[in-house]
């Protein structure tokens, strides 16, 4: 009698363990089963381009994944230190696109901003993506200046070059891409 007591608690021990380690590889490899996302809506977002220069326009466009006329996507744009540049409303057209356009005027300066969009007022509806800005008048390491246009600067600036060789130089850093003017 003793030792089939025995092996019924060393079954049941068994079986316990088996039971609880059953349930905890189970909360392990996941935890529970995420929310359906049914209701929730969603937005994607791309700009055209990764960067930009003052005066320039940003085009953002993208979908959400259900249209809903009773709601609203905003695109807000942070700055360094998630300073709050712009927070526009946008419509979303019935098939679920849309597309906006911000101006780089002057609450804008040199670097990244941060782009967040949100379709209502879930806050699992927000997407972030991010852009910069880059100064029109800032020379890449890549586009290093060539010793001789600054020789030539030096030449005209003491008088030993005239004014139409100096605006060569000129001309030909605008035609190599060293230097762009606005419009």
């Amino acid at each position: 009698m003793l030792i089939m007591n025995q092996r019924i608690f060393i079954i049941s021990i068994v079986s316990l363990i088996i039971v609880i380690s059953s349930g905890q590889s189970v909360m392990g490899y996941g935890g529970p089963p995420e929310q359906s996302s049914a209701n929730n809506y969603t937005v994607d977002i791309i700009s055209d381009n990764a960067s930009y220069t003052l005066g320039e326009s940003v085009i953002f466009s993208g979908s959400v994944n259900k249209y809903d006329e009773d709601r609203n996507l905003r695109i807000t744009i942070f700055g360094a230190g998630n300073s709050l540049i712009i927070s526009q409303k946008t419509p979303v057209n019935e098939d679920g696109t849309f597309l906006h356009e911000v101006n780089l005027d002057e609450k804008f300066s040199d670097g990244k901003f941060k782009v967040k969009t949100q379709y209502g007022n879930s806050k699992a509806t927000i997407a972030i993506i991010s852009f910069e800005v880059i100064s029109n008048n800032v020379v890449s390491q890549d586009n290093k200046i060539p010793d001789w246009i600054k020789n030539n600067a030096g030449w005209w600036a003491d008088g030993q070059i005239d004014d139409n060789s100096f605006v060569e130089g000129i001309q030909f850093l605008i035609k190599e891409g060293f230097m762009k003017l606005s419009k």
